[in-house]
C-alpha cells in the first residue's frame, strides 16, 4: 500500500485509555472523499475515524492509530461479542479499542477492484501491526456496535 495522505482532524483523544487496539470497524462515509475530508476537519462534527480508503484505492489518514478516533463510540443493540464491559456491566466505549476505516460512497454502491484492494491492504497491515486475528471476530461493521 502506498502511504496514507495525512489529513488530520482535531477530533479524537490521544492515547487509548490503556487500551490496546484489538479490532477494526468498518464504515462507509455516505459521502464522497471531500465531504469526509471536510466533516472529520471541523470541530464541530465531533466524529471521526483513523482512515477514509477512496474508490480509487487511495488512503486518507485522520488519526494516529496510537490514539483514540471517534467513529463508533455508541453501543446500541449490539451483535458484536467482542464488546468490552467494565466492572459495573457498562460497554467500554468501543473507540478505545478498535480501529476505524470509512470506505468512500453510499451503503448501495459497488465498491472498484481499487477500493477492496486497498481495503485489504489497510486491513492485513493494521492485523500485523496490533496482532489482530483477521476473521468475523475481529473485522466488524459499524452497524455491528450501533
Amino acid at each position: 500500500m502506498t502511504k496514507p495522505l495525512w489529513v488530520g482532524s482535531p477530533n479524537f483523544h490521544e492515547g487509548r485509555a490503556g487500551y490496546d487496539p484489538k479490532a477494526i470497524v468498518i464504515h462507509i462515509a455516505e459521502g464522497s472523499r471531500q465531504a469526509v475530508d471536510s466533516w472529520f476537519r471541523s470541530p464541530a462534527s465531533q466524529v471521526s475515524a483513523h482512515y477514509l480508503v477512496c474508490t480509487d484505492g487511495s488512503v486518507h489518514q485522520y488519526v494516529a492509530e496510537a490514539d483514540t478516533a471517534w467513529h463508533a463510540g455508541r453501543v446500541h443493540k449490539p451483535t458484536w461479542t467482542g464488546l468490552l464491559q467494565g466492572p459495573s456491566g457498562a460497554y467500554v466505549n468501543p473507540n478505545r479499542y478498535t480501529v476505524g476505516i470509512e470506505h468512500e460512497g453510499q451503503g448501495d454502491d459497488p465498491w472498484p477492484d481499487a477500493m477492496y484492494r486497498a481495503s485489504a491492504q489497510l486491513i492485513k497491515e493494521i492485523a500485523a501491526r496490533h496482532h489482530i486475528p483477521i476473521d468475523r471476530q475481529h473485522v466488524v461493521g459499524h452497524r455491528e456496535v450501533y
